[in-house]
């Protein structure tokens, strides 16, 4: 697409069932079926998390129900990830790899088409955001990231040999990145933002409060308010008006009803896209072939993705389209699929920067 859209994803799995508010169970070797002691098991993109005890055991009590995966790391053994941890009901045993698989080696060519430094102001641009919040964000561990420009498709990619430690300083968060994916796709060979064609970074988040007390609600409402998990609460208690939400259809105002439906689902909402595309009218054009002029109708496609418009509190602006014809929302504001939609304007330039922990609760004075 020509149209800059930045897709970007915080969260790589949810859960579908949710009855309980705690999950427990046991972390093993998957060869020698032994306990493993000091494992980190997190809810992704939350602040929940345990280590198990000598028994290979952990309990993570959240006191309310989330829709997130669970997340398990230990030193020298592969990242599991175990969806709907809610839905067991009993403990869950997790049985763990050895970690065999190395990081591909990337080789540094000295004729590369930028430099490091270029390429690493870029991730923190994408990676981290350029608001507020993403500016006032450091990463702690830098070296452990590897960049590379694909220059047959003219993409800036990155690795990371660990989970990105990321101290931000404005919303008083430590966040642990594992990152899956990362990729800038550029319309020519450059870093230029202005040839920037698409963004997109995948992975799994863990949020440590690090605000000791601090007055910091003011500024974590302030990146509630208008970003993707509230736009997503709004959409799920059909309260658009209510949340300073408008929506807008070809820069018309539009009634949220008539183009999704909102339905309980277990413990999750089922959002349907009534509409999501529009036809295109056949366009008759003159063409020059072989110095001679004909006219022929073009073979276009005859349906376009409808481009809805979101204006929240009358300032921040953004847009998406629907890839699928339904998706879901948790009762934490998470959605999924992460494919079903595609997002740009202000909802694109909120980075990890300006991420929440999904358990994160505004309230309105």
């Amino acid at each position: 697409m020509k149209t800059k859209i930045l897709l970007f994803v915080i969260l790589l799995l949810t859960a579908t069932v949710l009855k309980a508010q705690s999950v427990s169970g046991y972390v093993y070797d998957e060869k020698e079926d032994i306990p493993l002691e000091g494992a980190f098991v997190y809810l992704d993109g939350t602040t929940f998390s345990a280590s198990t005890d000598s028994n290979g055991a952990f309990t993570i009590n959240t006191g309310q129900q989330l829709s997130a995966a669970l997340v398990v790391k230990y030193m020298g053994y592969q990242t599991r990830i175990v969806q709907n941890p809610f839905s067991y009901e009993g403990k869950i045993k997790i049985l763990l790899k050895e970690d065999a698989i190395k990081m591909d080696e990337v080789v540094i060519n000295k004729k590369a088409a930028f430099s490091r430094k270029e390429m690493l102001q870029v991730f923190r641009e994408q990676f981290l955001g350029k608001t507020k919040a993403g500016k006032s964000c450091k990463i702690l561990n830098e070296d452990d990231i590897i960049l590379y420009y694909d220059l047959a498709t003219n993409t800036l990619k990155a690795e990371a040999k660990k989970p990105i430690q990321i101290s931000n300083k404005k919303l008083k968060y430590e966040v642990q990145f594992d990152l899956v994916d990362f990729q800038v796709h550029f319309g020519r060979k450059t870093l230029s933002p202005f040839a920037m064609q698409t963004s997109f970074y995948a992975g799994t988040s863990f949020f440590k409060d690090v605000s000791k007390k601090e007055s910091i609600k003011e500024d974590r409402d302030e990146a509630y308010k208008g970003s993707l998990l509230h736009f997503m609460r709004a959409i799920a208690a059909n309260e658009w008006s209510e949340e300073k939400y408008a929506l807008y259809v070809d820069s018309f105002p539009a009634s949220p009803n008539e183009y999704f439906k909102v339905s309980d689902t277990l413990d999750y909402k089922k959002v349907t896209c009534l509409k999501s595309k529009v036809p295109i009218p056949e366009t008759n054009v003159k063409i020059q072939m072989n110095k001679e002029l004909s006219e022929r109708t073009l073979e276009a496609p005859k349906e376009r993705n409808i481009r809805f418009a979101v204006l929240h509190d009358g300032e921040q602006q953004s847009f998406f389209e629907m890839n699928a014809d339904h998706f879901y929302i948790g009762s934490n504001g998470l959605f999924w699929p992460i494919t079903s939609m595609i997002f740009g304007g202000y909802f694109g330039e909120l980075k990890v920067g300006d991420m929440l922990p999904a358990d994160y609760t505004y309230i309105n004075n």
